[in-house]
């Protein structure tokens, strides 16, 4: 159900913005916490988005049964390219 939700409310131009908007602070992570993320599998975009303000916590969150995503994980999401794009949106939500 939330998956629909976010996929209907998903807009390419404005997660484009936000990983844009996202590149200085990323850039200014750590060199090897990025090079660790890097290797993890979650997309080079959305770890643009979280890993300046989830730091090493991304990776426990990616595996944990989230409210907001129906109480799937975020990893679940990233199984389709549609479950990816809702993914997304949700980030698009999420309080900074």
């Amino acid at each position: 159900m939330m998956r629909e939700i976010y996929l209907k409310e998903f807009r390419e131009d404005s997660w484009n913005e936000m990983v844009r908007l996202y590149q200085e602070r990323y850039n200014e992570v750590e060199p090897s916490l990025r090079a660790k993320m890097e290797s993890s599998g979650i997309p080079e975009d959305i770890l643009r988005v979280l890993l300046p303000d989830m730091g090493d916590y991304l990776l426990t969150w990616m595996e944990e049964q989230v409210p907001a995503l129906g109480y799937e994980k975020p990893s679940d999401y990233l199984k389709t390219a549609e479950g990816t794009r809702a993914l997304k949106s949700a980030i698009l939500r999420m309080p900074r």
